[in-house]
């Protein structure tokens, strides 16, 4: 992977996953910092959650992405609904084009990869701004990946004896995803219509090796009223969640 790519991309994931996190309130706005994360000249701090156990998990996550990105070709956040489990957004990057190897590492300068970085970034925060307010302890979140030829579970040995935190981790991270099927948490086709869902297509970077695509999803109808009921506040589409400066 080209070396600015490497270096930049752990700060980019930390911060999109920490601004999904506050902007759709999965977390009150008071466990987050709002002083002192500055990056890639923002113009203003981005929210870094406060709380111990959760900057663990996700500076593991993304360690853990990473190790296996070579066969990650989508990286998922989703909104779940506390009430009924269900997924009500998704924000997607899509690695998929993404050049893993750079035959020349010369081709993409430092500064060519941060200002992608910085304008997908741009483009996540303004449109997190205009989404209606999901209101106070109503959703929580899960991490999805799409990927191809990626075994797991093979160093699971119960046998072994884990010595140190690093052989922990290596273990954890071969067994700690849950295979799925897409929408194998819907209910039966008799009580759930097909959903609507509005694709949001977002900037995304596209620097030689660095190409990734960025997008959300959003339910907007499942047929059903109560499986959106109770998270979103009266605010209309496309108003800020800071509310009107008029």
């Amino acid at each position: 992977m080209n070396r600015w790519v490497e270096k930049w991309l752990k700060v980019y994931l930390k911060c999109y996953i920490n601004l999904i996190l506050f902007y759709r309130n999965v977390y009150p706005p008071q466990s987050f910092n709002f002083t002192t994360y500055q990056s890639f000249n923002l113009p203003q701090y981005v929210p870094i959650n406060r709380h111990p156990a959760l900057i663990d998990y996700i500076e593991e996550l993304i360690i853990d992405v990473l190790s296996k990105l070579t066969h990650i070709y989508r990286f998922s956040i989703c909104i779940i609904n506390k009430q009924n489990d269900l997924c009500i957004e998704k924000y997607v990057l899509d690695f998929g084009e993404l050049q893993h190897v750079d035959k020349d590492d010369q081709s993409t300068t430092e500064t060519e990869v941060f200002d992608e970085f910085r304008s997908s970034l741009n483009s996540l925060i303004f449109h997190l701004e205009k989404l209606p307010k999901i209101n106070d302890d109503s959703v929580t979140f899960e991490i999805a990946i799409n990927a191809v030829e990626l075994e797991l579970g093979h160093k699971l040995d119960r046998t072994r004896k884990i010595d140190n935190l690093e052989e922990k981790l290596e273990v954890e991270r071969d067994s700690n995803w849950v295979k799925c099927q897409e929408d194998a948490n819907l209910p039966e086709e008799n009580a759930f219509q097909s959903p609507k869902i509005k694709v949001s297509s977002l900037v995304g970077c596209d620097a030689g090796p660095l190409v990734i695509h960025q997008f959300s999803e959003k339910l907007i109808s499942g047929g059903n009223d109560e499986i959106l009921n109770g998270v979103y506040s009266q605010y209309e589409e496309g108003e800020s969640i800071f509310g009107s400066l008029s």
